[in-house]
This record gives C-alpha cells, structure tokens and sequence, in this order.
C-alpha cells in the first residue's frame, strides 16, 4: 500500500500551505478529503508527489471543485510537467487562482453513454441471436485465451458469440469491421474512434497502462528535442496511441512535433532496426516494448522522455443498439476475478481482471485523440 501524507504550515495572515507527499491515488483519498476543510486562501505543493493516477485526478477534481465553490483562492506549486500536463487535460487548472502559470489545453468534454443517444449508430448490427465480439489481440500468444474466455461467456450467457481477432497477420478477410460489431476489446486509439460511433467503453483491464517512450541513438549527442531542428520520427503506426503519446510529450517539453517528420514502419522492432541503422533521429515505441527489448539493445539507446500518463488503456466497448445489455456484460466480465475457471483464463490473457473506467481516464484519452486526430 502506497504512503501518502499531508504536511500543513499555516499562519494568520498568509495563505496556509499544504505540502502533499507521495503518490495520490484511491488510497489516498482519507488523507486528501482532509483538504475540504480549508477555510482559508491556500497552497497546494506538489513538489513531493511522485505520481498522480487516474482516481488521484478525480479526488482532486471532486476537492477542487468544492473549494471553487466555497470561493476559496487555491493556488498550486511545485508540480512537475507530467502533473501539470494532466491538470491541463481534466480541466483542473480552471479550479485554481495561478493557472494562467500553465496554459490550458482544450479542454474535451467527455463523452458517456448518457450522452451518446444522438451519436450515430454502428453499421450493420448484428441478429438478436448472434454476437460478434471483435478484439484487438495485444500479443499473438494472446489468442489461444481469447478463444477460452469466448467459449467461457457463451456458456455462462448462454448466447452464440463470434470471436474475431485481429492483430497484425492474423488479420481475417471474413470479419466484420469494428464499428458493426457487438462488443469491441479494442487499443486506445481505436476507442477513441469507436466512442466517435456511438460506442460505450466499459471495461478496462487490470493490467499496467500503454506508455510512450521517446528514444534516440546512445552516440547522438542531442539530448533534448529542442536540439532537433527538423527530426526525422520513426514509429509503428499513425493509429498507434504510443505515437499520440509521443507527440504529446514533444509540445508538452516545448519542442512542436508538427516541425517533425514521421515515418510509420508498421512494427515497433523495426522502428528499433531503423533507428540503430541511422534511418532517423528518434523513435516512438510503447513503454513494454522498449523494455522488453534485450539489454544489449537497449545499451545502444537513450531514453529521451517517457510518459507516466495512467489513462491509456484497451478497453471493451459496446455498440449503441445493445447498450440494454451493458449491466449484464459488465457482470459477466468483472465476475470472472472471482472463479476459478476465470481466474485461469485472465492468467493466459496476461491480465488481473477488469474494471470500470473512471471517467477522466476517458476525458484525457479523448483529449491527446482530439488533440493529434480531431
């Protein structure tokens, strides 16, 4: 369990000061809900905080909001770039006195299923009778559990389920697309798009977040990317959310990543292969990809920036016209934790279980996609 305290220096005149120190997130929230009792102009240093999750951001918010309300002049200081890019994304600042000390991005309304009635339809739903339950495939080792917690829901359900995979080459001419199936296991780019149909994201796995890390050649001497004039980028895929991520630490360290050229290779071992070779200046690779290559590779690389963003997640998503059925499908995945049979088959999906997104988890995925895609 991660420790978390509050330190507080007040005085009669001058705004109280609350230092906060370690990692806000869910457990943090005993300690955090004491910061509702100020009554006061107050302080808030963030200098100790190593880290800020997706719940730490809805506690702030609830808090900040609150105190907004009361009209108190809460002020912040101390936050490092990736707290302040995240305040800028859920709309925090607009909840403190110094804001304008880090201008606000636009900010993206979020989209949930309340809000979808008008959202356009996906294309060809499917029969009454019939499923199709479409899924993004993280790893190809991936696919043999999948094809187990198919079998698994539909006798449990009872209904007839249509498994369709799809990752890389085993991409299947006889699949439906995306955005007319039933239920949709896609990566957090997809999301975004599938949202965009009138889709509804109710699932994440509980599983480490999709991070982005920028590298470069050991014996380039740059560092930053202030020292690129005009960098040539290599990455996977323009739908990759590694490579949205990577954009976004670019602007967020000043640096503009519209002035970059970007080459998509369609492979992340090979964006590596081509960096290594002087095909170009930097490379866009997800966190698990970049440390799950060998040692001797990586002591041929740099690390330039990393995110820490904790909000990019695949998700399962359902279509608009079985959104009656959203209660029934969010049981049926979330008691899988809870059985023996399911707790075998997350363990082959790599993954703890499933939980439901907290909604600034998909205001800020939303937001970098808006950003980068519109």
């Amino acid at each position: 369990m991660t420790t978390f305290e509050i330190i507080t220096q007040s005085s009669a005149d001058d705004p109280a000061i609350y230092r906060l120190r370690g990692v806000i997130d869910a457990a943090a929230k005993s300690h955090m809900d004491s910061l509702l009792a100020i009554n006061k102009s107050a302080i808030l240093d963030f200098t100790e905080v190593s880290r800020i999750n997706s719940m730490g951001l809805a506690i702030l918010l609830n808090i900040l909001k609150q105190l907004h309300g009361n009209r108190l002049p809460i002020a912040v200081e101390g936050m490092n770039r990736m707290t302040a890019m995240l305040f800028k994304m859920t709309g925090l600042n607009q909840y403190l006195t110094n804001h304008a000390a880090a201008p606000e991005v636009a900010h993206v309304t979020l989209t949930t299923a309340s809000s979808m009635q008008n959202s356009p339809s996906p294309k060809t739903p499917s029969r009454n009778d019939h499923w199709r339950f479409s899924v993004s495939l993280q790893e190809r080792a991936q696919l043999e559990g999948w094809y187990f917690l198919n079998t698994h829901l539909q006798k449990k359900w009872g209904r007839s389920i249509r498994l369709e995979p799809h990752f890389g080459a085993l991409e299947q001419s006889d699949t439906a697309p995306s955005d007319s199936a039933d239920i949709v296991f896609a990566s957090p780019f997809a999301v975004c798009e599938l949202i965009q149909m009138g889709f509804s994201p109710l699932l994440v796995p509980c599983a480490n977040p999709e991070e982005a890390v920028v590298i470069c050649r050991k014996n380039d001497e740059r560092t930053t990317f202030s020292q690129f004039s005009r960098p040539k980028v290599i990455t996977d895929r323009m739908d990759s959310y590694a490579y949205l991520l990577g954009r976004l630490l670019m602007d967020e360290s000043g640096f503009s990543s519209d002035s970059a050229n970007y080459l998509f290779v369609g492979n992340d071992i090979k964006s590596v292969q081509m960096l290594l070779r002087s095909m170009g200046d930097i490379a866009i690779l997800p966190r698990q990809t970049f440390y799950g290559l060998s040692s001797i590779t990586q002591d041929e690389l740099k690390v330039m920036d990393e995110s820490q963003t904790d909000f990019a997640y695949h998700a399962l998503c359902l279509s608009s016209h079985r959104r009656s059925d959203a209660t029934a499908i969010i049981n049926l995945f979330i008691s899988l934790q809870d059985e023996i049979k399911g707790q075998e088959i997350l363990r082959g999906l790599g993954i703890r279980g499933w939980r439901e997104p907290a909604s600034e988890e998909i205001n800020m995925l939303t937001a970098v996609y808006q950003k980068y895609v519109g």
